[in-house]
């Protein structure tokens, strides 16, 4: 149940948003261009031992090939996640999925699953306009409740098509390099099937959210992220994201820590 990695909800949080309704004109040849923003605090965590940590995460995707640069569509996403942080999912609630529907409120969901409530966020999703012109803006939520069987039920909602939910699987990171792999230094890989939301033309172009949960099992106290600052000094992570063309985009980034003493 443990060594799964720190950036495994606020990332994935990402991908429950990363859901596009089709692409408009065709997508392009070009692939997406993917980057990664983390920020998680304390930067200053024990060198050993994994802590609770509170973590700040933007993502976003253009593509030079598309008018506007809007990315194409994503239909798999994967994300690495550093060995030395954590993810604690036992003893935790979890939400049954199969209760939300399209029509599903992102306050109606929270309600039914106020327990297993992760984290949660905001992105932006642009609607090519008719003209040609610049894109319409829409504003989406999305919140991640803890999932049955080393899962995460992503629940994402917006005003042009309501809400879509995903589910995430957790597993050892994907052997060998990228794009196929994760490459060295990655600990765990989640894995979202991302179908395109039916009826519309837009695409998340940008999302950010910030994750930080503890709770007591067995009389201890846990915490869904948690991290350590290992020997290279810095958390890494990654996204692998394939679009409706096959291509990859690879994007990665980290976050430098601060190793303390473990000393009282």
């Amino acid at each position: 149940m443990r060594r799964h990695l720190i950036w495994v909800l606020a990332l994935a949080a990402m991908l429950a948003i990363a859901v596009t309704l089709s692409s408009v004109g065709g997508a392009s040849a070009v692939p997406n261009i993917q980057t990664i923003t983390g920020i998680f605090t304390p930067k200053k965590l024990p060198a050993h031992k994994k802590v609770p940590i509170s973590l700040f995460v933007d993502v976003s995707a253009t593509n030079p090939g598309n008018p506007n640069n809007l990315p194409n569509a994503t239909t798999l996403a994967k994300v690495d996640f550093d060995k030395d942080g954590a993810f604690y999912q036992k003893g935790f609630p979890t939400c049954d999925p199969s209760q939300f529907t399209a029509a599903t409120t992102t306050q109606q969901a929270k309600d039914a699953c106020s327990d297993a409530l992760e984290g949660g966020g905001t992105s932006i999703i642009q609607v090519p306009s008719t003209t040609g012109g610049p894109p319409i803006n829409i504003n989406a939520t999305v919140t991640a409740f803890n999932g049955a069987h080393k899962t995460i039920v992503l629940f994402s909602y917006n005003n042009l098509s309501g809400a879509q939910t995903l589910i995430g699987q957790i597993g050892p990171a994907d052997p060998g390099s990228p794009p196929a792999g994760a490459g060295p230094g990655y600990g765990i890989t989640l894995t979202v099937p991302v179908p395109p939301l039916a009826g519309g033309a837009a695409v998340i172009t940008e999302f950010n959210t910030r994750v930080h949960k503890t709770y007591h099992y067995k009389g201890k106290l846990r915490s869904i992220e948690s991290s350590r600052c290992g020997p290279g000094h810095k958390l890494n992570v990654q996204a692998r994201f394939t679009d409706d063309h096959g291509q990859v985009a690879v994007g990665t980034n980290f976050q430098k820590c601060k190793a303390k003493s473990s000393h009282h």
